[in-house]
């Protein structure tokens, strides 16, 4: 019996090169330039671990739905970076759309349940925005459409970021919460 790639790790690669690639094109205009490199190199080890490493075999049966260790710690050390470098615009949760072939899982991302209606609405609006680019990006079958749907979540990962940590900081001035 010949070790074979499964075709969810190569899906995985081949979003996780997707992504370096989004992620060097904002190298060249962010200021956390190092950091994003950084970052692209990590997708890049993650991409290359998923296509070289095959699925493990178990009882005769071929397991799928597992992720290469160097790929997994390559991921790890990309969300590090991320919550480390917020500066650089890229969210952690971001990590979780490369390996979403494998998990067959999207990012949970955290109730904010804000106090501002109006920070309500952007919640329900990015959320929204980023479950319809998530399927599109399920269904996408060409580079450059990946690509574009792969920028497109980064920035909305990020709003989601910068929308959590305004609840956190509205929440926290309220003077119930202070003591």
């Amino acid at each position: 019996m010949t070790a074979t790639i499964p075709t969810t790790a190569r899906a995985a690669a081949v979003r996780a090169r997707a992504l370096a690639d989004v992620i060097r094109s904002r190298a060249t205009i962010y200021p956390a330039a190092d950091v994003l490199s950084a970052m692209a190199v990590f997708l890049e080890t993650a991409a290359e671990s998923y296509e070289r490493t095959p699925a493990p075999v178990m009882d005769g049966i071929t397991v799928t739905n597992t992720t290469p260790f160097e790929a997994g710690a390559a991921l790890m050390k990309f969300q590090a970076l991320a919550l480390d470098h917020p500066s650089a615009g890229i969210s952690d949760h971001v990590a979780y759309l490369v390996s979403a072939p494998i998990s067959r899982r999207v990012p949970e991302l955290p109730a904010l349940n804000p106090v501002s209606t109006q920070m309500a609405r952007q919640e329900t609006g990015i959320r929204t925005r980023i479950a319809l680019l998530t399927a599109e990006l399920d269904a996408a079958t060409d580079d450059e459409g990946r690509r574009t749907l792969l920028d497109l979540l980064v920035t909305l990962y990020s709003k989601f970021d910068r929308l959590a940590a305004a609840a956190v900081a509205v929440d926290n001035a309220r003077p119930c919460n202070r003591r």
